[in-house]
């Protein structure tokens, strides 16, 4: 039985490696780059975690720069699509 790691391992390796085109020989470069990907989704995940579990204010004062940047972004497009559509 494959591990759960490794097993997303080889299905990300795969999908990365279907990307680039099913390239022969670098079966090693594209194991590498799929731990490199899965490692920093992880490293992500736990930094997430540690901020949700924590009642540290630089975390929600963190959290809330980012939804207030995402609010922004989205209205300001929506503003430029109305724009563009009502010339």
């Amino acid at each position: 039985m494959i591990k759960n790691n490794e097993k997303a391992i080889q299905e990300a390796a795969y999908y990365i490696w279907q990307n680039a085109g099913c390239p022969q020989g670098q079966d090693e470069y594209f194991w590498a780059m799929a731990v490199e990907q899965i490692n920093n989704n992880n490293k992500s995940c736990n930094s997430l975690k540690k901020c949700s579990n924590s009642k540290s204010s630089s975390c929600k004062s963190s959290a809330s720069k980012k939804a207030s940047t995402a609010k922004k972004t989205s209205s300001s497009a929506k503003s430029s699509s109305a724009k563009k559509s009502s010339k």
